[in-house]
């Protein structure tokens, strides 16, 4: 990426009502080289969120996370509980 298009993008990020980690998430995301693989190799429906490696890896850490003693979970059993969750986001 070109220097001046990489600056705006800074200041467009900067701008943007994002707390320091999200700005660094999005930043990084934008900024990091392609980590790109065959989704296929990964995903019999070829999703393409599994062409990202650190998709992968981000999943991998959720699945271990769940499988921790004492981890917590929802239960989403109805139309309520769905709403329920969104609404305390």
């Amino acid at each position: 990426m070109a220097t001046a298009a990489t600056n705006k993008l800074w200041a467009y990020i900067e701008s943007l009502s994002l707390s320091r980690r999200d700005r660094n998430w999005l930043a990084g995301k934008l900024l990091e080289p392609s980590f790109q693989a065959d989704p296929y190799e990964v995903s019999p429906s070829g999703d393409s969120f599994f062409a990202d490696s650190r998709n992968v890896k981000a999943v991998e850490r959720d699945i271990a996370e769940a499988h921790r003693p004492n981890a917590k979970f929802t239960r989403l059993e109805s139309k309520e509980d769905i709403m329920a969750m969104i609404n305390d986001l």
